[in-house]
């Protein structure tokens, strides 16, 4: 069986996209908590802390494989 590899490129896309999705879930998520008055309850500060770290990582991955894929192109054009 073939294992495929994604790019740099869509690697980097796909960080992003994550990163982009659950901070639209953490927003939509923590409008519904303050709407029910729940804003501060201890699971939902759990997962927003949790959505957090999530939209952190992935962006942090992100920049990461940004920047070893411009670092690998650079260096190949030297």
């Amino acid at each position: 069986m073939a294992s495929h590899q994604l790019s740099g490129n869509s690697m980097t896309t796909l960080y992003w996209l994550t990163s982009f999705v659950c901070l639209v879930w953490l927003v939509q998520s923590a409008y519904d908590a303050y709407q029910r008055h729940q804003l501060l309850y201890w699971p939902n500060v759990i997962f927003f802390a949790c959505m957090i770290g999530v939209i952190a990582g992935a962006a942090y991955q992100a920049m990461q494989v940004r920047h070893d894929t411009t670092s690998d192109t650079q260096d190949h054009h030297s």
